[in-house]
């Protein structure tokens, strides 16, 4: 069995960092399978990866 990463799907809109990370994230769902993309939540102040139907 391989094992399983854990990646970050919300993070503080805040932080520089935030949006590069989830970006990179997103892609490695994506390659994955999974379609999703980052959107930013203003309740909350975050940015999110979401399924792209959900958004």
């Amino acid at each position: 069995m391989s094992p399983q990463l854990s990646l970050p799907r919300e993070l503080p809109a805040g932080s520089t960092r935030s949006l590069p990370v989830l970006d990179a994230a997103a892609e490695v769902l994506r390659a994955a399978g999974e379609d999703v993309h980052v959107v930013y939540s203003a309740h909350g102040d975050t940015f999110k990866i979401v399924p792209r139907e959900a958004s």
